[in-house]
């Protein structure tokens, strides 16, 4: 809960400030006659709508390119036929006799001598 309202509190700096810098509004501070702070604000709606469809654009327009040049990129990169060394099914030659399999007799180590108690 503390990391959502730190966000929320971070968005809220960064959306103050980019106003600010923007010119989105301005603040005006004052002192009344009597001594009392006065705050005023001036917001600047028409500013705000056309900076936000700007970036809106200008955002979708970058992804826009992006996309495309990754498309390219990958019909330039990807191969028209199937690679060369992939191995096709394997089938057994037809009218071939295979040749006789001689089995074959594992060889037995050879004894050891015993040696006898004299």
């Amino acid at each position: 809960m503390r990391n959502l309202l730190a966000l929320v509190g971070l968005a809220v700096i960064v959306f103050g400030g980019l106003g600010w810098y923007l010119s989105w509004y301005k603040l005006n501070v004052a002192k009344d006659t009597d001594g009392n702070l006065q705050i005023t604000t001036d917001v600047n709606t028409k500013k705000v709508e056309n900076d936000t469809s700007a970036f809106w654009r200008n955002a979708s327009a970058v992804i826009g390119n992006n996309i495309e040049k990754a498309s390219q990129e990958a019909k330039i990169s990807a191969p028209n036929t199937a690679p060369g060394s992939t191995p096709g099914p394997v089938t057994p030659p037809q009218n071939v006799t295979p040749d006789p399999v001689v089995p074959r007799m594992p060889i037995a180590p050879a004894p050891i001598p015993l040696k006898t108690p004299k």
